[in-house]
Parts: C-alpha cells; structure tokens; sequence
C-alpha cells in the first residue's frame, strides 16, 4: 500500500467516534515513569512485544516487511537489542485491544497467543486506535472541518478501555506469570503552547490534546491498579513534540520526510526504549 493509502487506512480506524460535538482541553498528568529494582533478565530470554502503530515503529527505517508495517528500530527493538533479547515482535498498527486479546488481523492471531509460560518480558503500548485517538488526530491535520468528537461515545470508549488494558494484564499474567511486564504510554503529541507544525486549529489542538490527556489518565490508572511497570514518555513529553528541534522532537507532526505523521520518530522511539529499560531498572 503506498504512503498516502497508509494515511487513509489509519485515519479510518475509530471514526465511529468523530462527530460534531467538542472535547475541551483536560488535565495533565505529572507522573513520572514507575521502575523497579533492577531486574535481571538472562540474555536470550523471551520478550514479546505487543501494540498498535506506535509499538510498531510505522514509517522509522527500516521496514520489517509485511502488513503490520513494523520497524527493526522500534522500541521494541532497541529494547531487545540493549538488553540481549530473543524478540518476538507482534505489534501491528492498526491494532486494537481486541486484536491484542481476540481478534486477528491481517491473519494474523491475536497477539496475546505469542505470550507462553517462558516468556520473561511483555510491553504493549495500545489503546489508542480504540478511542479513536489517532484517526482524530489525522482529521484534525490540515484544520481539517471534520475535527470532532462525541464526549458521550468518548467516555463510553475510555470506560471499555480500562477494562480491556486491565484484561491484557491479567491474560498476560495467565499465560507467563512470571514475566514482567510493562505498559508503555503514547508519547504526547500536543505540547502546551502552539504548534504549527501540528497543523491544527486552536480548536483542533484542544480536541487532540484532551484525548491524548484522556489516554494518559487511563493508563496511568491501569498501571496503577494492576502494579505492572510503567514506562511514562507522555510526562516527560511537553518539550519533545513535533516542534522541539529534530533531535529532541519525539513525536512528528502533520508532515514528515521520514516517519509517519503523528506518530514516534526514530527518536521517540530510542526515548521509549530508555524508557523501558529505567523501568526494568537497567538504566
């Protein structure tokens, strides 16, 4: 599928819920990424990756091949490549909770079946796409007049979220209960001042912003209640998005040379995997 058909295949996923009703701009979050004492985990040990676009890599050279466009340098990874890994990699953009837990996609199985009692590490980073996070995000690019969300459906959405994240958890912890885990949040897209490289109106970045707020809070709780790891780019996030300098810009904006629009760069993605590694305590 070619650059712009990925454009319109992601900005289609959730857009059940973008309607004519506005989010407003919401809390934030100042959480920091939640680490354990170190964590030793044998070289060669079993890592299983699991998420959506922003797990996958989209767009950041090079290419794995296939439909779930994932990237060699993913923070998956790079995860694996620090900590001397075995990955199996089944993050899938695109991917919905459900595809996490039940359903396929692309024909591929859910990707909670690559989780097995010897498995030693599993990070996801999901949830968006079932909020309709992203495909807001693309319809709010280019002051977009479709740039809307029905608060109602919203918060219905964010309600089955935190069941479905709860459920990855313990699903997990059935099938590799001495695995550890850890829950790895969207990188903030919205910066709390002005962004044109966003291409969104005031309105828009108030729209995308809440929800990316929204997302934060959820996760946050899930961690929380289930005491798994957290690995927290969004705290850290307000200087790092699509218009901080290249090197330190870890999320991209409404157009991109390399990468995909409103999605990790190559850098978010090494901030990520950092990220991962502090929380296992390697860092």
């Amino acid at each position: 599928m070619s650059f712009s058909g990925r454009v319109a295949a992601v900005a289609v996923v959730g857009l059940a819920l973008l309607t004519t009703s506005c989010a407003s701009a919401g809390h934030s979050s100042s959480n920091s990424p939640t680490s354990a004492p170190a964590t030793v985990l044998p070289a060669g040990a079993t890592y299983v990756a699991m998420g959506s676009s922003y797990a996958a890599g989209i767009g950041i050279p090079d290419a794995t091949g296939g439909s779930c466009d994932r990237s060699t340098h993913n923070y998956p990874s790079l995860v694996a490549a620090a900590l001397r890994l075995t990955l199996d990699d089944v993050s899938c953009s695109g991917a919905t909770t459900a595809n996490v837990l039940t359903t396929t996609q692309y024909g591929n199985p859910p990707q909670v079946d690559a989780v097995t009692s010897g498995t030693a590490l599993v990070t996801f980073t999901v949830g968006g796409n079932d909020i309709g996070y992203v495909a807001t995000a693309f319809a709010c690019g280019g002051r977009g007049s479709g740039c809307a969300v029905d608060q109602a459906q919203l918060s219905s959405a964010l309600t089955a979220l935190r069941i479905s994240l709860t459920t990855v958890v313990s699903t997990i912890r059935s099938r590799a209960p001495s695995a550890k885990i850890v829950l790895v949040t969207y990188p903030r897209l919205v910066p709390p001042t002005t962004c044109p490289a966003l291409d969104y109106t005031v309105r828009g970045s108030q729209i995308v912003g809440s929800m990316g707020e929204d997302l934060e809070q959820v996760f946050l709780e899930v961690a929380r209640s289930t005491h798994v790891l957290l690995a927290d780019p969004y705290a850290i996030g307000s200087g790092h998005g699509p218009c901080a300098p290249a090197p330190e810009r870890w999320v991209a904006g409404h157009t991109v040379t390399v990468g995909f629009p409103y999605h990790p760069t190559a850098q978010g993605h090494i901030e990520m995997a950092s990220l991962v590694e502090q929380a296992l305590g390697q860092k």
